[in-house]
This record gives structure tokens, C-alpha cells and sequence, in this order.
């Protein structure tokens, strides 16, 4: 169900966000900063072409970097004795580190007939001492990645020192080539360099989308992107974002009013079980329109996300990582929800969720509490939002630090279903918070799928509900094994179940004179009230001073301790 990485990507660079509040063309001056925007050389090819992602990774779910292919477009890395390590000056955790002369990682990113004009390489990087590393490429036609590949052309020396954690970016023309071989050529020294959020661009070969919806850098009317990034360049440069998309009326270049996407009712994203790497946008560009930030990203680790499970994960940085939704519609809707399980590591501040109204400004309508690796299943009933036509939601880090948390399986629902009781069955979850929670981490499909009889059963028994009339082993309302009853079960469970193992009536049908009878066969021991695991003559001693009154002595729950106990007693007598 997933639209080709390329042609459909809407990435959020964390190169380009920051830039954001101050636009740019190439001939604006703004202050030097740590970050390389782009090769001037680069400058005007980029105003005109559009970019879009097809490669990232943090180095933080794999022993190794992935490889990668979508689209008729390629990444292959060869490390040449690098590895990735959790020691790391960049805040996010695992790095890849090389750090001798004969470690040289080798990368190529081969294009094939996709008519890509250039590749913008982007990563950071932090070393303590000068490691003499300098990045350098080669360009070919070939799809296959070589270690002793030929990169002649060298693009920068890697000088930044002190452990800073220093970010770059570079564009690298293709030519008449379909190829290029990245080379990380380590100096003569053996000191270390990291490498971290590695990410990978194309130039000149992703596909158009409407004026009227977020994306890549462009927009498939021409004349519209012509009138739009006349004044604001950004949007043909870096990305065509909402912003973009409001400028389209705002600067009299078209109408949107009715020519984007339409707002959906509902939808739903579950992140899927393979690897891809990206941005969140590049991933899932059906339900998550714009990104921001650095990431975020799936990860196969942690919370939520498992092998063969795949979870969003969030970067660290600002602006905050985040991933905003398509819109969506609710005019006819009763009770509008969100549902979505999350994890998170212990003293940190997100993940949070918030909520705009057709532009608005964002409202916070969630914030992560429990901490830890269990995967916690919420569920958010928005009944404000009810009527409103262009609603969108955003899930952020909420944090400067990688938050360590992992959020799946989102749902968003136009009706959700209204909340019941806990003794009655219905959508997952029920009303009293406490009882839900307690099942909920007994049987996790009550949380996630549906409350059914079984989630009313286990309510019961293990949580406290006390629903009446439950039919089940162990239920405290199901009354006592030694008196008949017209229903099945009794309260005791150990000898419901032993009675129901050799007799399955007594669990199906009625709990008859027979079960009775085989529950004083088999359950008598339970006369033991000293706890000495004998039934003697201290135990008879006990049940005749609770004579006539209740106590532990009324083994058949009649309400007072009588000669049918005493029997009981007897019966079960071992010494």
C-alpha cells in the first residue's frame, strides 16, 4: 500500500527548517552559520528542480547501515572496517566510527534511468581530534558498490574538531552519469570520527504533485509554482509545504477551493513490518503530509516496534521532530477519536500529540505520563472536534533530547464508539480507567481490539469488576461450589476448574448436585483453616467456635458455618 519513495515523498529537511523563518534566494545575504545549505554551484539548479528524500538512517536499529532500493533507485554501502558504535558525541546515541587509514566506508547511490540531475548528501559529524577525513565522490554508471571504487573529486575536508557535533550538507551533479560513490577517506592518524543522521536527496526526478497538497519542491502547474516562488523561493527550492499551499490564493497565483486532496473521513497508519528509510513522509505519504525537524523515522527497536513490527520513532533537535496528518473531515461526525499506542523512555518530556482547526494555531490534546518499554494503548475522544471540516493532527517529540519514544498503529475515527461500562462488552477499553488498565495488562486485546465476554470474565476475576451473574471459574459473584446452581461455575477457581477438567458440564451447562458432589470429592482439602496443610482436630476446633455465624468455616458459602461444613470437614479429614 506504500506510493514509490520517490515519486511521492514530502520530506521535512532538517537542513531546510531552520532556514524556514527567514527565506532565502541565492542572491540574499544571511550570516555564515555551522550549517552548509547547499554547494554555491548548486544554487540556481536547485531553485529550479525539485528534491525529495529517498535515504536516511541514524545508525541506531542495525548492527550495519541499511542498504536500500525503491523506484529504480539504489544505495549499497561497503563500510571498509567501519562499524557503528553507541558511543556518540551527536546526541541521538549510535554512530558509524572509523578510525584508521584503512578505514575508508564507501557508499553509491545509483539513480538508473530515473533522470535524477543531482544527489545532496547530508549528515553530521564530531570528532575530538583532526582525523584528517575528507568526503569524496566519483561518478559512473555502475549499480553495484565497490570498496576500491574511484572518487577523485574531493568535496570537503571534515575539520570541525573539539567533539562538536557538527552538521553538513552537499550537492553532488550527476552529469551525463547515473551513479556516484561516496568516499568517507580516513587520514593517516588513527583518531576517531563519527558520522550520525546520515541522509540522502535526489535532484531532477521526483514526480509532481498538485499545487493544492504538500510535497516536494514544486508543483505539477507550472505557472501556479512559477507565480508562487517568484516571491518565495523556497517553495521551488527546498520543499512546497503548507505554507506553500495557503500562498497559492494568498499571492492570486490559482484557487485551492476544491482543487486538493480532499479531507478524508477516517484513516489509519501502522508503519508496516519492513525497514525503509526516510522520513516519516517518505514512508507513509498517504497519512502523514508534512514533516519537520530531524525525522521522524521507523525503527524496528524499543516500545512499540519490534523485528518485523515497525514503529515511528522521533529525532532529537529543533525545531521539535514531527509528523503532521493529511486533514481530515469531520462534518458528520458523531464522535470523533484518536487511538495510538506509544512507549517511552523514563525522564523525558514527549511524545505529545496536538490538534489544528482549518490553519489554526496547534493545541496540545495529548501528552505522554507513563514511562517505560510497555507499548500503552490510548485512545482519545474529541467530541469538540466534531462538525469541523479541516482537522489535522501532529505527533511531536515535544523535546530537544531524543525522547527514546515509539508510537504505532494510529487510527483516526470519524464515530468512535461510546464508552460502556466494564461488565458489558463493546470497543476496546472500558469506563473505569482503573479496571480497564488492570484487564488491559492481563489480555492486551482488550485494549486494542475489542472488550469482550472474556474481558468481563477477567475483569472480575483479576481486576475488581464484580460483574454480576458471571459464569465463569473463579468469578466472586458465581456463588459456592458446594451449593447447585441453574448456571455454570463456581467462585472457588482451583476447584471450578478441577471439577470442570473431569466433568466439562458443570462449566457448560449447570452446576448440579453432581458437581457438588465431585466438588466435595475433589476440593475438600480446602478444609484446612489452620493452614497446617492437614485437616485435624485444630481445624474441627476452629469451625466449631465460628458455630452458627460466618467465617472461613462456611466452606459453602451459605452464610453461616453449619452441619453441612462440618461434613465438608470431615470429609477432607488426614490426620
Amino acid at each position: 500500500m506504500r506510493a514509490d519513495l520517490v515519486a511521492r515523498s514530502t520530506f521535512g529537511s532538517v537542513l531546510c527548517h531552520p532556514l524556514r523563518i527567514a527565506r532565502f534566494t541565492c542572491n540574499s545575504f544571511f550570516p555564515l552559520r555551522s550549517v552548509v545549505f547547499l554547494a554555491m554551484h548548486a544554487c540556481v539548479s536547485v531553485a529550479t528542480a525539485q528534491t525529495c528524500s529517498f535515504y536516511a538512517t541514524g545508525f541506531d536499529s542495525f548492527s550495519d547501515p541499511p542498504n536500500y532500493q525503491s523506484g529504480g533507485v539504489s544505495l549499497e554501502w561497503c563500510l571498509n572496517g567501519a562499524s557503528v558504535t553507541a558511543s556518540n558525541w551527536c546526541p541521538t546515541g549510535y554512530a558509524l566510527r572509523f578510525d584508521a587509514a584503512s578505514e575508508d566506508p564507501v557508499l553509491l547511490v545509483s539513480t538508473g534511468s530515473n533522470g535524477c540531475t543531482a544527489i545532496e548528501v547530508s549528515f553530521k559529524y564530531a570528532q575530538f581530534a583532526a582525523s584528517g577525513s575528507t568526503l569524496k565522490y566519483g561518478l559512473s554508471t555502475t549499480t553495484t558498490v565497490n570498496c576500491n571504487a574511484s572518487t577523485p573529486t574531493s568535496l570537503a575536508l571534515l575539520s570541525a574538531t573539539g567533539g562538536v557535533c557538527t552538521p553538513v550538507s552537499f550537492m553532488i551533479p550527476l552529469g551525463a552519469s547515473t551513479s556516484v560513490s561516496i568516499r568517507f577517506d580516513h587520514g593517516a592518524n588513527s583518531n576517531a570520527i563519527l558520522l550520525d543522521d546520515f541522509q540522502v536527496r535526489l535532484v531532477g526526478c521526483c514526480a509532481a504533485h498538485e499545487c493544492c497538497v504538500v510535497g516536494s519542491a514544486g508543483c505539477s502547474n507550472a505557472a501556479i509554482a512559477k507565480c508562487v516562488c517568484a516571491t518565495d523561493p523556497y517553495c521551488c527550492a527546498v520543499e512546497w509545504d503548507l505554507q506553500c499551499v495557503a500562498q497559492v490564493e494568498s499571492f492570486a497565483c490559482g484557487s485551492c477551493d476544491g482543487g486538493g486532496a480532499a479531507c478524508a473521513v477516517s484513516g489509519a497508519a501502522d508503519f508496516g513490518t519492513v525497514f525503509m528509510g526516510g522520513s516519516i513522509c517518505t514512508v507513509e505519504p498517504e497519512f502523514f503530509t508534512a514533516c519537520e525537524g530531524l525525522g521522524p523515522y521507523l525503527t524496528s527497536s524499543f516500545g512499540c516496534a519490534a523485528s518485523g513490527d515497525m514503529a515511528m520513532t522521533f529525532g532529537s533537535g529543533f525545531p521539535y521532530s514531527a509528523a503532521t496528518t493529511r486533514c481530515f473531515a469531520f462534518d458528520s461526525a458523531s464522535l470523533p477519536g484518536l487511538r495510538f499506542k506509544y512507549a517511552k523512555s523514563a525522564g523525558t518530556l514527549g511524545p505529545r500529540v496536538d490538534v489544528s482547526i482549518a490553519g489554526s494555531a496547534w493545541t496540545a490534546i495529548w501528552q505522554a505520563t507513563t514511562t517505560g518499554a510497555e507499548c500503552t494503548p490510548v485512545e482519545l475522544l474529541l467530541p469538540t472536534l466534531a462538525g469541523a471540516s479541516d482537522v489535522r493532527f501532529r505527533f511531536a517529540s515535544a523535546s530537544s533530547v531524543s525522547s527514546g519514544a515509539t508510537i504505532d498503529d494510529i487510527e483516526v475515527i470519524a464515530n468512535a464508539p461510546q464508552p460502556h461500562p466494564c461488565c458489558e462488552v463493546g470497543a476496546a477499553g472500558c469506563m473505569d480507567s482503573a479496571v480497564s488498565i488492570c484487564t488491559c495488562a492481563v489480555d492486551a486485546y482488550c485494549c486494542t481490539d475489542a472488550w469482550d465476554d472474556v474481558c468481563v470474565a477477567e475483569a472480575t476475576i483479576f481486576c475488581g469488576a464484580l460483574c454480576p451473574g458471571l459464569t465463569v471459574c473463579g468469578s466472586p459473584t458465581a456463588g459456592s461450589c458446594f451449593l447447585t446452581r441453574p448456571v455454570p461455575a463456581c467462585a472457588d477457581a482451583d476447584c471450578c476448574v478441577a471439577v470442570c477438567t473431569l466433568d466439562a458440564y458443570c462449566c457448560d451447562l449447570d452446576w448440579d448436585a453432581l458437581c457438588v458432589q465431585e466438588a466435595r470429592a475433589w476440593c475438600a482439602p480446602q478444609a484446612d483453616l489452620d493452614g497446617d496443610a492437614l485437616v485435624g482436630s485444630k481445624d474441627l476446633a476452629i469451625l466449631l467456635s465460628q458455630w452458627g455465624g460466618g467465617g472461613s468455616a462456611d466452606f459453602d458459602e451459605s452464610g453461616a458455618v453449619d452441619a453441612e461444613d462440618l461434613a465438608l470437614l470431615l470429609q477432607g479429614w488426614s490426620v
